[in-house]
C-alpha cells in the first residue's frame, strides 16, 4: 500500500514537471493590413520650379520731357492699352503745329511753282523763253513737291512724338513699382517707369533627374503632357494644371538635371514670377497594375520583401519586385503579390516570419 502510494506520487510529480517544461505559445501579433489592389499607375516625373512670367516689358518712354502723371498703381494688373503715365504734351503739341504750318507754306509754294512750270513749258516749245528758264522752273517745281513730302513726314513725327507722350502698357500683366515718379524729366528709350510681367498665362520652369530625360524625351511631343503644381507649403492644394512645352537643350554637367518648361493658363493667378513649386508631369498611365502601400515594403541587401497574411493568419515573408510609385504612399508590384492578398502595412518592425498575426482595423473587414 505503501508502495502503491509512492509510484502514484512520483507520476504526478513528474507529471508537473512536464508540463513546466512545456513554453508557452506566442500571442498573435495585431498588424494593420490592406489587400493589394489593381489601380492605374501614372508615370510621372517629379521636379522642383520656379514661375517666370510669360513676357517681361520693361516700360520707357519714346520722347523726353517731363513727367506729368502716373496713372497707374504699384502691383495692380493692367491690361494692354492702359494709360500708364503722362509726359507734358504742350512741347509737343507745338511741333505739331510747327509742322503743319511748314506743311501749309511749301505746298502754297509748290503750287505756285507747278502753275509756273506749265506756264514755261508752253512758253519754251513757242520759243518765247529761253530753255534755261524753262529748266529752272521744272527744277523748282519738283523740288517745291519734294520739299511738301518732307514736310508731311515731319508733320507725320511730331504727331507721332505727341502720341507718345501718353504711355500705354504694350502687354497685360502685373505692374511693378512706380520707378520715377511725377515732375522728373525722363528720357527717351532710357529711363525706366515699370516693368510690366505677363501672369496669364505663365510659365514654370523646373528640373529633374537626367536619368528621366530619355521618358519625358519619349512621351513630349507625341501627346499633351499634363502637369501639376503645388505650393511647398500647402502640398495638398493643386491650384493650377498646365501642359509641358519645351525640354532644355542640355544637361546642366555639375548638378545632372535638365530643366523643362510647362505652361500654365493661371487663371485664379495662384502662381507668381519668382515663386517656387513642386512640379509633378505626368508621361502616360499605365493600366492595371498592382499596388500596395510603399510602407509595407522591407528592403534588404538580397532584395525587396513583405509579409502576406496567410489563411491560416501567419505572416508569410515574400520577396517582391517593385516598379514605381504611384502618388505619395503607394508602389506598384510587379511579381510576388497578387491582387487580393492581404499584406501588413502597420506593425511590420513587430512581425516575425510565420508568426501569428491578428488584423485589426479596416484591413480585418477587407
Amino acid at each position: 500500500m505503501r508502495l502503491s502510494a509512492l509510484l502514484l506520487l512520483f507520476v504526478v510529480v513528474c507529471s508537473a514537471c512536464q508540463k513546466k517544461a512545456e513554453p508557452p505559445q506566442a500571442r498573435p501579433v495585431p498588424v494593420g493590413a490592406v489587400k493589394a489592389q489593381v489601380k492605374d499607375a501614372p508615370v510621372v516625373v517629379n521636379g522642383i520650379g520656379h514661375v517666370v512670367a510669360m513676357r517681361t516689358v520693361t516700360v520707357t518712354p519714346q520722347v523726353t520731357g517731363l513727367l506729368k502723371s502716373v496713372d497707374f498703381k504699384e502691383g495692380a494688373i493692367v491690361r494692354e492699352g492702359d494709360l500708364l503715365a503722362v509726359i507734358d504734351p504742350k512741347p509737343f503739341e507745338a511741333k505739331v503745329a510747327e509742322a503743319l504750318g511748314a506743311l501749309k507754306r511749301d505746298w502754297a509754294k509748290a503750287d505756285q511753282a507747278g502753275r509756273d512750270y506749265l506756264r514755261y513749258k508752253d512758253l519754251v516749245q513757242k520759243e518765247v523763253v529761253s530753255r534755261d528758264d524753262y529748266e529752272q522752273k521744272r527744277t523748282d517745281f519738283e523740288s517745291g513737291w519734294q520739299q511738301v513730302r518732307s514736310d508731311q513726314g515731319a508733320l507725320e513725327t511730331a504727331r507721332i512724338n505727341l502720341a507718345y507722350c501718353r504711355i500705354t502698357s504694350p502687354v497685360s500683366g502685373a505692374a511693378g513699382y512706380q520707378n520715377v515718379k511725377p515732375g522728373n524729366i525722363v528720357s527717351a528709350n532710357t529711363t525706366a517707369i515699370a516693368t510690366i510681367n505677363q501672369v496669364q498665362p505663365v510659365l514654370v520652369r523646373f528640373s529633374v533627374n537626367e536619368a528621366d530625360l530619355p521618358l519625358v524625351r519619349s512621351w513630349f511631343g507625341k501627346e499633351t503632357v499634363p502637369v501639376t503644381a503645388r505650393v511647398p507649403k500647402e502640398e495638398n492644394d493643386i491650384k493650377e494644371r498646365g501642359v509641358l512645352t519645351a525640354i532644355d537643350n542640355a544637361v546642366d554637367v555639375q548638378t545632372g538635371m535638365i530643366m523643362i518648361q510647362a505652361q500654365f493658363e493661371n487663371k485664379e493667378l495662384a502662381l507668381w514670377p519668382g515663386q517656387f513649386v513642386n512640379m509633378q508631369a505626368v508621361l502616360t498611365v499605365e493600366k492595371g497594375r498592382t499596388v500596395i502601400p510603399s510602407d509595407a515594403v522591407m528592403t534588404r541587401q538580397d532584395g525587396s520583401f513583405v509579409f502576406v497574411v496567410s489563411d491560416k493568419s501567419t505572416a508569410e515573408l515574400r520577396k517582391v519586385t517593385t516598379g514605381r510609385m504611384v502618388g505619395r504612399r503607394e508602389v506598384v508590384i510587379l511579381e510576388g503579390v497578387a491582387p487580393g492578398e492581404t499584406i501588413i502595412s502597420d506593425g511590420v518592425i513587430r512581425v516575425a516570419p510565420g508568426g501569428a498575426v491578428t488584423v485589426q482595423g479596416a484591413g480585418a473587414q477587407q
